[in-house]
């Protein structure tokens, strides 16, 4: 009986703890569609440089991936297919790059005045272009490019995803990452 006393009042204490507990914090989380949570006011072009510094950061870190699996390829340490399962990974952190900066061109009013100033135009459009570059690096090594006689997609050979690679992901990515970085540190002091 004492046994049975003592259950009772151990359950009744730990509902009451409960039911006091469930009671007392109730937080109200504000849900964001991506829409509002991509919005930003103030200056477009500072607005623009600041997320494309954090999109640099991401497309760096891709970039490297590719560059290490690229060079394992290349030296015997992986195979091909590993080096496609590699790039295949990395296509979704791309593909989520290029949507984040749709996304923050269509909730962001960009004047076209703006598209005309320098730092723009010889500058921060490099962002995108980075990013496409690395896109089409991609798809072509993993996927092919279409034949103009069969209108189909045609794999690359060996040498010719080596000479994309070279062309794409060391010497564009070079080029126009040169370009974007003096913009988003001239975008920033306006």
């Amino acid at each position: 009986m004492k046994k049975k006393f003592i259950w009772l009042l151990v359950l009744i204490i730990a509902f009451s703890l409960v039911a006091v507990g469930c009671g007392q914090s109730k937080v109200q989380v504000e849900v964001q569609s991506p829409e509002e949570a991509a919005k930003m006011e103030g200056d477009p072009l500072q607005n623009l440089a600041i997320k494309e510094k954090q999109w640099l950061g991401s497309l760096d870190s891709a970039h490297a991936e590719i560059a290490q699996s690229f060079t394992d390829w290349e030296q015997g340490k992986i195979t091909k297919e590993d080096f496609m399962n590699q790039l295949k990974k990395t296509n979704g952190r791309i593909k989520s790059l290029i949507k984040a900066y749709d996304l923050h061109m269509e909730v962001n009013y960009f004047p076209e005045d703006e598209k005309n100033e320098a730092v723009y135009k010889d500058g921060l459009s490099y962002g995108d272009k980075l990013r496409t570059i690395v896109n089409n690096f991609i798809f072509m090594s993993t996927d092919g490019i279409l034949d103009s006689e069969t209108k189909e997609l045609k794999p690359l050979t060996d040498d010719q995803i080596k000479d994309l690679y070279k062309n794409y992901m060391v010497e564009k990515y070079n080029d126009y990452r040169a370009k974007l970085e003096p913009a988003l540190k001239e975008a920033n002091k306006k």
